[in-house]
């Protein structure tokens, strides 16, 4: 079920707890399975460490947390916290900024003809 979704999805956050070492030891095994899945090298992507609220609990530094992004084809990197709300659109803007770049203008083209012969309005 995991491929399927990694199949049809156009960008993947790849999100880590600052405060679990088990969490940032998951992420080179998915992006590697996203890559496969995809079989392709250009996936949009970013990385993000999640909990930047609780720095005293801190685990993964920040350098440390950016290392895989800039080994991954300089992927982009923030720090958020889901919980107080930072950096929670920022993440969501840049995926859909990669997605809308990689994306060829004649799919946007069809995929707008399509919604206006429906009626769907987004």
């Amino acid at each position: 079920m995991r491929d399927l979704y990694m199949k049809s999805g156009q960008g993947f956050a790849l999100v880590h707890s600052i405060t679990a070492q088990s969490t940032f030891n998951d992420l080179q095994d998915l992006r590697e399975q996203i890559l496969h899945v995809k079989d392709t090298d250009d996936v949009a992507a970013i990385l993000a460490g999640n909990k930047c609220d609780v720095e005293d609990e801190r685990f993964i530094g920040k350098e440390r947390g950016q290392n895989p992004a800039r080994q991954w084809n300089n992927c982009a990197f923030l720090e958020s916290s889901a919980k107080s709300k930072i950096n929670i659109n920022e993440i969501f803007y840049d995926l859909v900024w990669q997605i809308n770049r990689k994306t060829p203008t004649y799919f946007i083209h069809q995929c707008c003809t399509y919604m206006k012969r429906v009626h769907c309005i987004i």
